[in-house]
């Protein structure tokens, strides 16, 4: 029978669980609390890390929410703090502390009050170093500009003492080929024309040493200035066919000395053109294209030198105020980068506090915040004391019978703590640290005061009945945490389904060895991660890590037993860089003949009673039959690891019903495709390690093989070609007979048993089968409730007078989320025959297909370890292999050196990095696709607490 209790509150498992093996129980929580204490309590409940809120106001907009207008503030806050970091990353000021995130969150919680303050001492350090920071750019604009300025007026004083004595020294303008209605210029008849050159045809350049005029003496007006020096091509081409030829342009790359990589690199221009409408036209091309004209580089010789030395004076005046601006802006950097941690701390965890508080139900006329959040059921306790102290102390505040406590220590809210909080410091963080001390300790047991003080100040968490659907929660370490982020980038396990994470620990490192099967290759991998572990600290403290190296650097223990394991099949293969150990004695040896010659092929005996101690025998290296050998031990292996690890994967799936006490699946599901599996894969395997028990040469027998006898086994039942053992011929129709009827067990049981439960069901009066099974858990949750209460009062908890602000089912206005039901089976709103029975066939069709395409694609292992053993063999031979047989002269040592370290780097790179990675694919396929289909649903949703831990300084 499906379960009628899948959601019920009772523990399932001992509040002593890990929550590794399945998903730690949890129960919904009301809070009901006091606006004036609101902000406190999410402080406490966010240090505490262990509430998942739900958001009640989901159909409301952003800016429709309670404190819309605090997260406003916090946010122009928060940009103002984004301009100073930056500012001081620009100045190179930021100092790089990586305590300080811990000195920030040890410090005590500000009150409203100090947040103001500390909001408003940002707003004047920004008001400050914004100011000082745009009063240094303007500066360093104005002095570029006068550096370009100055470079102008040299190249134009250059051009004229150049022109002076020979202009034939300049290039000049040549547009190249243009169409004649462009390239005729205006002038071209006349000997005495304005463009100051002659051409003929399409040949557009400017003969200098042809003009006989000074420039400088000539009616012609000169324009000069600066221009990136991309759009020169741009000018030339705009002004050329503006002004049909009309003008001379001479063009200087500047070489700006910057500090600034990305500034855009600039040219000087310098323009003659005739007539004040050209030169408009030409001063308005210039400023569309972003250039900059100096007008004081004009007139003569004189006026330039003293234009020059106006701007000498300019810069040097100009340089000493930008240094003094520079300096007192680093100077009050240095200042502010000591308390930007805290202020950045403190205005990040604030934002998270608000963004939290908006979440929370208002009701107005009481002035409180109603709220709902999953936690663990075994944290319920603990945090019903944490509210309770939190509200002994602010009562105490609120009558001045406490004392300031410090940030660090053993007072805020820990259990022992008798003192109190005063107003302006509010709920320090040091309760946290004492509360994460006892995490480990489930017997949480803190004594309440005999008397407490009455207070308005209100802050109750209530444990709620429900049918919602649960995060799912595994606890983890930084050591599990890498495996279960395996399991989770699958997908999220279902609420109490069992977790495959533990199992892969060993298993996917495991799979990964059988491809990866070097002692050598996989002591360079274990070096790795052990340099990862040891410096663990150094890395998690990276702020910018590589994506490679930081997903190198997260499962840096899944390396580590990946290397040993690595280790340990490299001595079962006996394969240490496609080379043998020989450790112990070899069990054979050679027999050579009386007339044996160098090349006669030599055959090896058994030495009787000897076997070699463990894995594959050296003797056989080198062999001509080795690679057939091989071949075929690893491909049989490869099924018998196939075989085994769909096996308890298939049998996870009947823990899974055993727990939701789903007797139809185990009788529909688990029983059928087990007896399937085990008559076709499991006799396989039975054959192979039978045929291994067989001294076949002893006998005198050829072995038969096992493909033909599987196959003909279904093609061919009661014939056999070649018999393996006696008695085979009905051992294999009883098999096929077994595995035929199967497949109706599986297609028919259970579509007919939960079409007669549901008729029983509409014959009790219900409307359908799930409407009896709600109803099933909606009883048991009452009488959970109703015995709960009666103990509390029996045991006169003082927390039995706290009931349920809200009724159960009351519904929050602007709360969508859906109430959705585990059903560890067909869990439709409805009762729908067809549908199950179309997921019944599926799910039968899938899984006898599964069967036969899963047990081959284990034989990925024997393939991928035996290419992984060719390419080492082939990379061994052609590389350092070469440097042996010389005389040992110089030549020969340098021949070594140099082979053995192309040798190893590419050993490294191709067999360790490049091989690890493919063996470490396919060994994830095999879990996600092979192993886990057997058994995972995977339809649940993360727990993702409320915490601080995750603000990044």
């Amino acid at each position: 029978m499906v379960s009628f209790s899948m959601f019920s509150s009772s523990n399932r498992a001992p509040p002593t669980t890990e929550a590794i093996y399945r998903s730690a129980p949890m129960t919904l929580v009301q809070f009901y609390m006091t606006l004036e204490l609101a902000r406190d309590v999410i402080y406490v409940l966010g240090n505490l890390g262990d509430v998942h809120f739900r958001d009640l106001n989901s159909k409301l907009t952003p800016f429709q929410r309670t404190f819309v207008s605090d997260l406003r503030k916090i946010d122009s806050v928060e940009s103002q703090l984004d301009f100073l970091y930056e500012t001081m990353e620009t100045y190179n000021t930021l100092k790089v502390d990586p305590y300080s995130q811990f000195e920030s969150s040890s410090q005590s919680f500000p009150s409203i009050s100090e947040i103001d303050d500390i909001k408003v001492k940002i707003q004047e350090i920004y008001n400050r170093i914004h100011h000082l920071h745009s009063s240094y750019q303007t500066l360093e604009q104005r002095k570029d500009s006068l550096i370009e300025n100055r470079y102008v007026l040299n190249e134009v004083v250059k051009f004229h003492t150049s022109s002076r004595g020979g202009l034939e020294s300049h290039t000049v303008f040549d547009v190249g080929n243009h169409e004649d209605e462009d390239g005729v210029a205006l002038l071209n008849g006349r000997n005495e024309s304005l463009e100051l050159g002659r051409g003929s045809g399409n040949d557009h350049s400017f003969d200098i040493a042809s003009v006989e005029v000074d420039f400088e003496e000539s009616n012609f007006n000169s324009i000069s200035g600066t221009i990136v020096s991309d759009k020169i091509p741009l000018l030339r081409k705009i002004l050329w066919r503006t002004l049909r030829g009309n003008l001379f342009f001479h063009d200087i790359p500047i070489d700006l000395k910057s500090d600034d990589e990305e500034a855009e690199k600039k040219s000087i221009f310098i323009i003659f053109i005739h007539g004040e409408f050209l030169q408009l036209r030409v001063r308005r091309i210039v400023q569309s294209l972003d250039g900059l004209i100096y007008d004081n580089v004009n007139g003569s010789n004189s006026l330039r030198c003293e234009t020059l030395a106006q701007l000498n004076l300019q810069i040097q005046d100009l340089d000493t105020v930008v240094e003094n601006t520079r300096n007192h802006l680093i100077s009050e950097l240095m200042i502010f980068q000591d308390a930007f941690p805290s202020y950045y701390y403190s205005i990040k965890r604030e934002k998270l506090i608000y963004q939290t508080l908006n979440k929370f139900d208002m009701d107005s006329t009481r002035r409180c915040l109603v709220g709902e959040g999953w936690i663990p059921k075994s944290e319920l306790g603990k945090i019903r004391q944490i509210l309770k102290n939190l509200i002994r102390q602010k009562t105490n505040v609120a009558q001045g019978e406490s004392e300031p406590l410090s940030g660090s220590g053993d007072g805020g809210l820990s259990p022992e703590s008798t003192g109190s909080v005063p107003v302006s410091v509010g709920v320090t963080s040091a309760s946290i640290f004492q509360l994460h001390a006892d995490d480990d300790d489930n017997n949480f047991d803190i004594q309440d005061e005999e008397n407490d003080v009455d207070s308005s100040l209100i802050a109750i968490v209530n444990e709620l009945s429900t049918n919602r659907t649960p995060p799912t929660f595994h606890r983890t370490n930084k050591f599990t945490e890498a495996f279960q982020s395996i399991i989770d980038a699958y997908g999220i396990a279902t609420y109490q389904e069992i977790n495959p994470g533990l199992a892969t620990i060993i298993t996917f490192p495991f799979m990964f060895a059988i491809m990866f099967g070097d002692v050598g290759h996989g002591f360079i991998v274990f070096v790795i991660s052990l340099y990862l572990i040891k410096n663990e600290y150094k890395f998690n403290m990276m702020r910018n890590k590589d994506e490679i190296f930081e997903m190198a650097f997260s499962g840096r223990y899944i390396v580590l037993l990946m290397g040993l394991f690595s280790m340990y099949t490299g001595f079962i293969y006996n394969d240490i860089f496609s080379k043998s150990m020989s450790l112990f004695k070899s069990g054979w040896e050679w027999d050579f003949p009386d007339d044996y010659k160098t090349g006669m092929q030599l055959i090896a005996k058994r030495i009787p009673g000897k076997t070699y101690w463990f894995g594959l025998d050296w003797a056989w290296h080198g062999t001509d039959n080795n690679l057939l050998f091989t071949n075929s031990y690893k491909m049989k292996l490869s099924i018998i690891m196939g075989y085994i690890h769909m096996n308890y994967s298939l049998f996870y799936s009947l823990v899974n019903y055993r727990f939701f006490k789903s007797r139809v699946d185990i009788i529909g599901n688990f029983i059928p495709g087990f007896l399937f599996m085990q008559s076709i894969f499991g006799y396989l395997t039975l054959t192979i390690l039978y045929k291994w028990s067989v001294d076949w040469f002893g006998i005198e027998k050829q072995p038969p093989g096992l493909l033909n006898m599987l196959i003909n086994m279904f093609l061919s039942p009661g014939k056999i070609e070649d018999q393996l053992y006696p008695g085979q011929k009905f051992i294999q129709i009883v098999l096929v007979l077994i595995a035929l009827c199967c497949v109706p067990w599986l297609l028919i049981y259970k579509p007919l048993v939960l079409k007669k439960e549901n008729d029983r069901a509409i014959g009790l009066g219900y409307s359908d089968l799930n409407s009896q099974k709600n109803h099933a858990v909606q009883l048991q949750e009452e009488e959970e409730a109703l015995t709960n209460l009666i103990n509390s009062e029996n045991n006169n908890d003082p927390d039995h007078d706290e009931i349920d602000m809200l009724d159960d089912n009351f519904r929050f206005p602007n709360d969508i989320e859906p109430l959705n039901v585990i059903s560890h089976g067909d869990g439709h709103d409805e009762f729908n025959l067809g549908d199950i029975i179309i997921h019944q066939v599926i799910h039968t069709i899938e899984f006898c297909l599964n069967c036969v395409s899963h047990t081959a694609s284990y034989l990925r292992l024997w393939a991928l370890s035996l290419a992984h053993a060719q390419l080492s063999t082939v990379l061994w031979t052609m590389t350092i292999q070469n440097a042996f047989g010389g005389n040992g002269g110089a030549i020969d040592i340098i021949k070594m050196v140099f082979l053995f370290g192309l040798w190893f780097t590419l050993s490294v790179c191709i067999l360790v990095f490049m091989e690890g990675t493919s063996a470490m694919l396919h060994s994830l396929r095999l879990h996600w696709v092979e192993a886990m289909s057997k058994f995972f649903m995977g339809e649940g949703y993360a727990y993702e607490p409320f915490t601080f831990s995750g603000i990044d300084i």
